[in-house]
């Protein structure tokens, strides 16, 4: 396994931050991700969901002769990218196939995960690769907080204040300082809907999103991670299950079912069907 300058990779992350309206939170995870990459084949195209300038920016870096192609619901910053496609990651259809697809801290956003599972299976080629990461809502800390009653530090009840929890921020207030995390899994239960859908998990790692610098959460908003020591020291010792964030390598089948695929695709509301 190549050796990776942890240093060196970080500040890189930093660089690619200054490309995005929104900073590059879980920088663990892109380190993490390295390891995972070498074992994979050398990817020709790339589609990264959700991603931004920020990240195409490293996938390029990393990927210097794959094709990185952009898809996200906002074209804020997008519209001049060579290759962007401006859809929901929840329904979309691309009329080509890709070698490797990545949903970096995106599933947790989103109303139907099943959409973005279904959406990425159709958009690769047989046996290509999609990489999910993601908060892990089994953690060790929330674990701990369920035991006291009190609100996981990953889960969005409400889309304005931290509530039911007293190591979480009291002094948030505006729509956006906190992230929409409405589909929060625990380690089986995302692994279990993965495998729903045929793909087979060939490799999963745990991260933290502890970092000592502020994390820029909008263009004027910055949020400090809190007990990011704690946070990182307990990572170095926690098997990878029990993790803040977890990452998912999944390989796609060589034949699907069309038709069944595409069911986890919600066109409506649940209450409209």
């Amino acid at each position: 396994m190549t050796k990776i300058n942890f240093k060196k990779e970080w500040q890189f992350l930093k660089e690619c931050e200054k490309e995005t309206r929104t900073g590059i939170c879980a920088k663990q995870r892109f380190i993490e991700i390295l390891k995972i990459v070498e074992n994979l084949p050398t990817p020709a195209k790339i589609l990264d969901v959700g991603g931004t300038l920020g990240t195409a920016l490293w996938l390029k870096a990393k990927f210097p002769r794959a094709r990185i192609t952009i898809l996200n619901q906002s074209a804020k910053g997008l519209s001049s990218y060579p290759d962007f496609i401006k859809a929901n990651a929840q329904s979309f259809k691309t009329k080509e196939k890709y070698d490797l697809i990545f949903a970096l801290e995106i599933l947790e956003h989103l109303y139907n995960p099943d959409g973005l599972i279904a959406s990425c299976l159709l958009a690769l080629k047989p046996k290509g690769h999609l990489l999910i990461c993601t908060p892990n809502l089994s953690c060790f800390p929330n674990r701990l907080f369920l035991l006291a009653g009190w609100t996981p530090g990953n889960y969005s009840p409400s889309l304005r204040f931290f509530t039911g929890n007293p190591f979480l921020a009291k002094k948030i207030t505006d729509f956006g300082d906190i992230g929409d995390h409405k589909s929060v899994f625990t380690w089986k239960g995302l692994s279990d809907l993965i495998e729903k859908y045929k793909f087979k998990v060939i490799d999963s790692k745990g991260y933290s999103y502890a970092q000592e610098e502020e994390i820029q959460i909008l263009k004027n908003r910055y949020s400090a991670p809190p007990y990011w020591r704690l946070r990182l020291w307990l990572n170095n010792f926690l098997p990878h299950h029990l993790r803040e964030g977890m990452i998912f390598v999944c390989r796609a089948p060589k034949k699907i079912d069309q038709k069944r695929v595409e069911k986890g695709i919600l066109k409506e509301a649940l209450w409209e069907l």
